[in-house]
């Protein structure tokens, strides 16, 4: 069976899915490690407005979270029969563009 245009969109938002989902658990990780260090409760630490030492992390957290939901519409929209390669295209080039904290 050879896959399709939207097949391979599929498994490439499922791929680029499981490598954001790897870099949120690597941030929560470094962020819950941090902040049992520090004492700190949870709603003040992840406050980036109140922790400056760890707002760029905090912040690209949530960018990231954001592109899983995303990426996970996209999958679900395939499954309904939806066109999966338009959708990857659009939906992951604006998410590209909000990710201000995403340079490395």
């Amino acid at each position: 069976m050879t896959p399709n245009e939207s097949d391979r969109s599929l498994i490439e938002a499922m791929r680029r899915y499981f490598a954001v989902k790897a870099d949120v658990n690597e941030l929560k990780a470094r962020l819950e490690t941090a902040r049992r260090e520090a004492g700190a409760d949870i709603e003040t630490f992840y406050n980036p407005r109140n922790n400056p030492n760890h707002a760029i992390d905090i912040l690209r957290s949530h960018v990231l979270k954001k592109e899983m939901v995303s990426l996970m519409s996209q999958a679900e929209a395939w499954a309904k029969g939806g066109d999966a390669a338009q959708e990857f295209g659009q939906n992951f080039d604006s998410i590209q563009d909000v990710d201000i904290v995403g340079a490395d």
